[in-house]
Protein backbone atom coordinates (compact mmCIF):
# COMPACT_ATOMS: atom_id res chain seq x y z
CA UNK A 1 0.00 0.00 0.00
CA UNK A 2 1.31 3.64 -0.84
CA UNK A 3 2.18 5.36 2.10
CA UNK A 4 0.27 8.88 2.18
CA UNK A 5 2.54 11.98 1.22
CA UNK A 6 3.06 13.99 4.35
CA UNK A 7 2.22 17.09 2.42
CA UNK A 8 -0.18 19.85 2.85
CA UNK A 9 -3.22 19.03 0.39
CA UNK A 10 -2.05 21.84 -2.53
CA UNK A 11 1.71 20.13 -2.34
CA UNK A 12 0.20 16.48 -2.68
CA UNK A 13 -1.47 17.64 -5.77
CA UNK A 14 1.38 19.69 -7.35
CA UNK A 15 3.28 16.50 -6.19
CA UNK A 16 1.09 14.34 -8.38
CA UNK A 17 1.06 17.00 -11.24
CA UNK A 18 4.58 16.64 -12.04
CA UNK A 19 5.18 13.50 -11.31
CA UNK A 20 2.14 12.35 -14.46
CA UNK A 21 4.52 14.88 -16.53
CA UNK A 22 7.32 13.43 -15.03
CA UNK A 23 6.64 9.99 -16.37
CA UNK A 24 6.09 11.54 -20.02
CA UNK A 25 9.55 12.69 -20.25
CA UNK A 26 11.24 11.91 -23.18
CA UNK A 27 14.12 10.75 -20.60
CA UNK A 28 11.50 8.34 -18.83
CA UNK A 29 10.24 7.11 -21.78
CA UNK A 30 13.27 6.12 -24.08
CA UNK A 31 14.99 4.76 -20.41
CA UNK A 32 11.42 2.15 -20.51
CA UNK A 33 11.36 1.31 -24.10
CA UNK A 34 13.27 -2.26 -23.84
CA UNK A 35 12.06 -4.90 -21.67
CA UNK A 36 9.05 -3.49 -19.36
CA UNK A 37 5.88 -3.02 -21.50
CA UNK A 38 5.29 0.83 -21.02
CA UNK A 39 1.75 0.78 -19.19
CA UNK A 40 3.48 -1.93 -16.81
CA UNK A 41 6.46 0.14 -16.63
CA UNK A 42 4.51 3.52 -16.02
CA UNK A 43 2.48 2.13 -13.37
CA UNK A 44 5.55 0.58 -11.67
CA UNK A 45 7.35 4.08 -11.73
CA UNK A 46 3.78 5.28 -10.62
CA UNK A 47 3.52 3.41 -7.13
CA UNK A 48 7.67 3.39 -6.31
CA UNK A 49 7.39 7.57 -6.90
CA UNK A 50 4.87 7.82 -4.02
CA UNK A 51 6.54 5.07 -1.98
CA UNK A 52 9.70 6.94 -2.18
CA UNK A 53 8.26 10.52 -2.38
CA UNK A 54 10.65 11.68 0.67
CA UNK A 55 13.76 10.65 -1.14
CA UNK A 56 12.67 12.51 -3.91
CA UNK A 57 11.39 15.23 -2.67
CA UNK A 58 14.62 15.68 -0.99
CA UNK A 59 16.19 17.01 -3.85
CA UNK A 60 14.18 20.27 -3.98
CA UNK A 61 14.59 20.97 -0.42
CA UNK A 62 15.20 24.50 -0.93
CA UNK A 63 13.15 25.98 -3.18
CA UNK A 64 10.39 23.96 -1.10
CA UNK A 65 11.19 25.65 2.25
CA UNK A 66 11.50 29.09 0.87
CA UNK A 67 7.83 28.26 -1.13
CA UNK A 68 6.42 27.25 2.15
CA UNK A 69 7.92 30.38 4.69
CA UNK A 70 6.39 32.76 1.78
CA UNK A 71 2.80 30.95 1.94
CA UNK A 72 3.41 30.88 5.81
CA UNK A 73 4.08 35.09 5.75
CA UNK A 74 0.83 35.52 3.42
CA UNK A 75 -1.27 33.17 5.76
CA UNK A 76 -0.13 34.79 8.65
CA UNK A 77 -1.03 38.33 7.11
CA UNK A 78 -4.58 36.90 5.90
CA UNK A 79 -5.28 36.63 9.44
CA UNK A 80 -4.64 39.73 10.52
CA UNK A 81 -7.07 41.75 11.71
CA UNK A 82 -8.42 44.34 9.47
CA UNK A 83 -8.22 48.00 11.02
CA UNK A 84 -8.55 51.12 9.10
CA UNK A 85 -4.67 52.26 7.97
CA UNK A 86 -3.28 55.20 9.41
CA UNK A 87 -3.49 57.22 5.73
CA UNK A 88 -7.15 56.60 5.66
CA UNK A 89 -7.88 57.99 9.26
CA UNK A 90 -5.73 60.84 8.12
CA UNK A 91 -7.80 61.15 4.98
CA UNK A 92 -10.98 61.29 7.33
CA UNK A 93 -8.81 64.22 9.00
CA UNK A 94 -8.24 65.99 5.49
CA UNK A 95 -11.80 65.46 4.55
CA UNK A 96 -12.87 66.97 7.84
CA UNK A 97 -10.51 70.21 7.30
CA UNK A 98 -11.38 70.46 3.71
CA UNK A 99 -15.47 69.72 4.04
CA UNK A 100 -16.98 69.85 7.05
CA UNK A 101 -15.18 73.35 8.65
CA UNK A 102 -15.50 75.26 5.31
CA UNK A 103 -18.86 74.64 5.34
CA UNK A 104 -19.53 75.36 8.74
CA UNK A 105 -17.32 78.30 8.64
CA UNK A 106 -18.85 79.53 5.90
CA UNK A 107 -22.63 79.34 7.26
CA UNK A 108 -21.27 81.38 10.91
CA UNK A 109 -19.46 84.16 8.36
CA UNK A 110 -22.62 84.21 6.39
CA UNK A 111 -25.03 85.16 9.66
CA UNK A 112 -22.52 87.70 11.12
CA UNK A 113 -22.03 89.39 8.18
CA UNK A 114 -25.70 89.49 7.78
CA UNK A 115 -26.50 90.73 11.65
CA UNK A 116 -23.65 92.76 11.33
CA UNK A 117 -25.06 94.81 8.17
CA UNK A 118 -28.64 94.85 9.85
CA UNK A 119 -27.38 96.03 13.05
CA UNK A 120 -25.38 98.72 11.45
CA UNK A 121 -28.67 100.48 10.01
CA UNK A 122 -29.43 100.50 13.68
CA UNK A 123 -28.79 103.57 15.71
CA UNK A 124 -26.28 103.12 19.08
CA UNK A 125 -25.81 99.54 17.55
CA UNK A 126 -22.32 100.15 16.52
CA UNK A 127 -19.75 98.29 18.54
CA UNK A 128 -21.97 95.09 18.47
CA UNK A 129 -22.44 95.71 14.47
CA UNK A 130 -18.69 96.20 14.25
CA UNK A 131 -18.08 92.94 16.19
CA UNK A 132 -20.21 90.70 14.11
CA UNK A 133 -18.73 91.83 10.80
CA UNK A 134 -15.08 91.73 12.64
CA UNK A 135 -16.14 87.35 13.64
CA UNK A 136 -17.73 86.78 10.25
CA UNK A 137 -14.80 88.29 8.19
CA UNK A 138 -12.30 86.20 10.57
CA UNK A 139 -14.98 83.06 10.22
CA UNK A 140 -14.89 83.95 6.09
CA UNK A 141 -11.01 83.92 6.47
CA UNK A 142 -11.03 80.26 8.38
CA UNK A 143 -13.21 78.65 5.31
CA UNK A 144 -10.89 80.01 2.81
CA UNK A 145 -8.07 78.35 4.58
CA UNK A 146 -9.53 75.11 6.14
CA UNK A 147 -10.87 74.67 2.56
CA UNK A 148 -7.26 75.08 0.51
CA UNK A 149 -5.53 72.98 3.13
CA UNK A 150 -7.77 70.53 3.07
CA UNK A 151 -8.00 70.18 -0.02
CA UNK A 152 -4.39 70.24 -1.07
CA UNK A 153 -3.98 67.17 2.24
CA UNK A 154 -7.42 65.16 -0.16
CA UNK A 155 -5.48 65.62 -2.78
CA UNK A 156 -2.05 64.40 -1.56
CA UNK A 157 -3.76 61.29 0.54
CA UNK A 158 -5.40 60.08 -2.37
CA UNK A 159 -2.19 60.39 -4.22
CA UNK A 160 -0.39 58.47 -1.95
CA UNK A 161 -2.91 55.73 -2.28
CA UNK A 162 -2.66 55.01 -6.04
CA UNK A 163 0.68 55.25 -5.91
CA UNK A 164 1.21 52.84 -3.42
CA UNK A 165 -0.44 49.34 -5.35
CA UNK A 166 2.35 50.20 -7.67
CA UNK A 167 5.28 49.92 -5.25
CA UNK A 168 3.92 46.66 -3.84
CA UNK A 169 3.09 44.85 -6.86
CA UNK A 170 5.83 42.81 -6.97
CA UNK A 171 4.78 41.56 -3.82
CA UNK A 172 1.79 39.39 -4.20
CA UNK A 173 3.84 37.52 -7.56
CA UNK A 174 6.79 36.35 -5.37
CA UNK A 175 4.61 33.10 -3.48
CA UNK A 176 3.49 31.95 -7.45
CA UNK A 177 7.27 32.19 -8.56
CA UNK A 178 8.42 30.22 -5.21
CA UNK A 179 5.93 27.61 -6.00
CA UNK A 180 6.94 26.98 -9.77
CA UNK A 181 10.32 26.97 -8.95
CA UNK A 182 9.80 24.58 -6.43
CA UNK A 183 7.88 22.06 -9.00
CA UNK A 184 10.73 23.13 -11.45
CA UNK A 185 13.09 21.56 -9.71
CA UNK A 186 10.95 18.81 -7.99
CA UNK A 187 10.62 17.40 -12.15
CA UNK A 188 13.96 18.50 -12.84
CA UNK A 189 16.41 17.61 -9.65
CA UNK A 190 13.74 15.04 -8.31
CA UNK A 191 11.31 13.26 -10.00
CA UNK A 192 13.18 12.64 -13.80
CA UNK A 193 15.99 11.30 -12.60
CA UNK A 194 14.50 9.04 -9.86
CA UNK A 195 12.49 7.42 -12.64
CA UNK A 196 14.98 6.78 -15.04
CA UNK A 197 16.96 5.40 -12.27
CA UNK A 198 13.91 2.79 -11.72
CA UNK A 199 13.15 2.36 -15.43
CA UNK A 200 16.46 1.41 -16.21
CA UNK A 201 16.40 -1.01 -13.16
CA UNK A 202 13.68 -2.34 -13.98
CA UNK A 203 14.88 -2.91 -17.71
CA UNK A 204 17.79 -4.84 -16.32
CA UNK A 205 15.78 -6.85 -14.58
CA UNK A 206 13.46 -7.92 -17.06
CA UNK A 207 16.43 -8.21 -19.40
Amino acid sequence: MTKPLRLPQQDRADFETELGRALGAPQVRAALRDGEGAAQGVERLRRAAREDAEFVLAAAAPEYERYVALRADADAAARLPVDAPARERASGWWGVLGVVVPITAGVAAAVFLSMGWLLDLVEDMDVLADALLTAGWVAGVVAAVSLLVGGLGLLGAAARSTAEPVAQADGPGELPRAREAWRAALAERGLVPYLVAQANTGSAQWG
